[in-house]
């Protein structure tokens, strides 16, 4: 990949102590979302989303064991 001056000056603007070869810090993957139903508003309000797919309690402590 071949950076261009501009690339480099912005990118020094922003970090300037920051090599202007840098690997990536982290990439993201996030796959489309298939629209599905909404929770009614009261459900929506106690699980902290509208959204079912979304509904991933969190379980201090939890542990499968297989």
């Amino acid at each position: 990949m071949e950076l261009n001056s501009e690339a480099i000056a912005a990118a020094n603007s922003v970090a300037p102590n920051c090599s202007s070869v840098m690997p990536a810090l982290a990439m993201v993957y996030s796959p489309m979302q298939e629209w599905e139903g909404t929770y009614e508003l009261e459900a929506g309000f106690h699980y902290g989303t509208i959204f079912p797919g979304l509904n991933k309690p969190f379980l201090e402590g939890a542990c499968l064991r297989v």
